[in-house]
Parts: structure tokens; sequence; C-alpha cells
């Protein structure tokens, strides 16, 4: 089985990253909850996986791509001509992932908090069992909900 080795960094800040490793046979919806978690997020939303393979700021390309996205979102979109995937039912494996390959990764639809997901490494192993791990942490993770309070009382 192979464990994928994957850096995320949010879009914007630099200096903040995280380095995890999943196995294959984790969903995207378990790559989410490991990302959720190493960037010390509290409050779940809808997010999408965007398969672009390459980094883009085009926001045409990037949600052109193929998309993996929350479940309840599958639910909630009317109207969408581009095919969506439930992160619930594809696993890592599932997609064809080649080191240096790029994808974008949206949490919240409302605060838009962009990831770029970048393959670092494949490494085979012998376990079966799922693998999710934060490996490295690099920087201090923004808070979920900036505190806006600060401009009101101005």
């Amino acid at each position: 089985m192979n464990v994928f080795q994957f850096r995320i960094s949010i879009v914007g800040i630099p200096r903040l990253y995280r380095i995890i490793e999943v196995s294959e046979n984790c969903t995207f919806d378990d790559f989410h909850e490991v990302i959720f978690k190493a960037f010390d997020r509290y409050d779940e939303h809808l997010y999408s996986f965007f398969l672009t393979g390459k980094d883009t700021k085009n926001m045409r390309k990037i949600f052109d791509s193929p998309e993996i996205t929350h479940p309840y979102n599958l639910e909630e979109v009317i109207g969408v001509e581009k095919p969506m995937k439930s992160s619930a039912k594809i696993r890592i494996k599932d997609i064809g992932l080649k080191k240096n390959d790029i994808m974008h990764y949206l949490f919240d639809f409302g605060d838009k908090w962009w990831h770029l997901i970048k393959v670092e490494d494949i490494v085979e192993t012998k376990s079966r069992k799922k693998i999710m791990n934060v490996i490295t942490a690099v920087g201090e993770s923004p808070p979920q909900y900036p505190d806006y309070d600060d401009e009101d009382d101005e």
C-alpha cells in the first residue's frame, strides 16, 4: 500500500504549511479531517478539492477542474453542469496522483480558505491500516474566524 506525503499551505500566508501523510485507502473525507485538525479548526463547513494537476492562480481553471466535494454539497448544488464526486466515496488511490501533482482545496465557501496541496512523496508500506498523520507543522494556524470587531470600533 502507498502512503502519500502532502505539503499543504494556505494561499496568501507565507511560511505557514503542514506536511501530512495519508494512506491511499483513505477517502477525501478522511483527508479533509486531517487537514481540518492540522490547521486547528473547530467549526465544520463545506469543502471541495479541485484536481488541477499543477498550480494556477486562474480561478476559472481551478473551478473547471475535476472536483471532489463534501457529500452535503452534492445535495445543495442545483443547475451545475460539471459533475462532482463525493469525498466520502473517492479514495486517495482512485485519482492517480503522482509526485509533484498539485490540487487546490477550498474550506468554508463563505470565508474561502484556499489551500495549495502538493504531493511531496509517495512511499510504499506493508501496513494495511489507514494512516493519517501530521508530520510537520510550520507556522501558527490563523484563527478560523478573524476578529472583525476592531474594525467596527472605528
